[in-house]
């Protein structure tokens, strides 16, 4: 695939992101804001979060995947000048995405759920970047004075 065709399904696949990670985690934000007890242990909507609703970590993850869904615009526009940030996103989410994979088969918690949900949806998300990822820019030459 050459470079051109390659930055524009990049651009394309970091608008899905994106609007995915907005979509996702906003409706999440809002069932946390409105403490709805469907997400709380016990509830049909439990699957769906990592915490309880009173719980800290949840809000902090929400957080953070806003910021980054955010941040899948800018990249979007610009790749080249986000490639650092295209390299945390794909190694940060595979590292994520591998951890996760044991932990969904501990019998101790309810987490098998996450090999339907947070799991692909991540590992894609690095797999995605690992693929369509820009070049890296030649370093610049330097000229002696």
């Amino acid at each position: 695939m050459n470079e051109a065709r390659k930055l524009k399904r990049l651009k394309l696949f970091l608008r899905i992101y994106g609007t995915l990670t907005l979509l996702i985690f906003g409706v999440l934000s809002v069932g946390f804001l409105l403490q709805a007890s469907a997400m709380n242990p016990g509830g049909r909507l439990h699957w769906l979060i990592w915490d309880d609703l009173s719980g800290h970590v949840g809000p902090m993850l929400i957080v953070i995947y806003l910021v980054w869904g955010v941040f899948f615009f800018l990249a979007a526009n610009d790749p080249q000048a986000y490639r650092s940030f295209l390299d945390f996103t794909l190694w940060a989410n595979l590292a994520h995405g591998l951890i996760m994979i044991p932990m969904a088969f501990d019998s101790g918690h309810l987490y098998h759920s996450k090999l339907l949900t947070d799991i692909p949806f991540i590992l894609i998300l690095a797999g995605g970047l690992y693929v369509l990822r820009p070049a890296a820019r030649p370093a610049a030459q330097s000229v002696a004075l």
